[in-house]
């Protein structure tokens, strides 16, 4: 069995992600489990890579939020939600970002299914703001400490 070394990347990430957690929790008191998703996805092999990925994290989830909240107040038969993913993947690809149908599909069904009309506003909401603020914070990081390459970043 071959021994692998811990890496820069998983260094910068588990940075990214305790930053990330620790604001989240201590200046916001919120859960930081979305907010550290987006930090991972923040920290990538190459700038275009750390772009790329986060556009199209961000995208799906914001997507998949708005609908889901729309569709939540629209109705609550669990059927007529599922009708709900054809807007957020029709949305996605008039943006042209494919990569983010999943992660959109992913947000739209816990916006719809995990929550009750009440509820999921706020939570679209604070999906969508915690994952945007911890892709900066991977962005961040990633950059600051021993930046990746640029070989692809244009």
């Amino acid at each position: 069995m071959k021994l692998h070394r811990i890496g820069l990347r998983t260094i910068k990430t588990s940075i990214a992600v305790m930053i990330t957690a620790g604001i989240m929790h201590y200046i916001f008191h919120e859960p930081p489990f979305f907010a550290c998703i987006g930090a991972t996805v923040g920290i990538g092999k190459t700038k275009r890579t750390s772009f790329d990925a986060t556009i199209v994290r961000n995208v799906g989830t914001a997507v998949g939020g708005i609908i889901g909240m729309i569709i939540s107040l629209s109705t609550q038969n669990v059927f007529l939600k599922g009708l709900g993913v054809i807007p957020v993947i029709y949305i996605i690809n008039i943006f042209n970002k494919k990569d983010s149908i999943v992660p959109g599909c992913i947000v739209y069904y816990a916006v719809v299914y995990l929550n009750t009309t009440e509820t999921a506003g706020i939570y679209a909401i604070k999906r969508i703001l915690q994952t945007f603020f911890g892709s900066i914070i991977g962005i961040i990081v990633n950059f600051l400490i021993r930046a990746p390459l640029e070989e692809d970043f244009q």
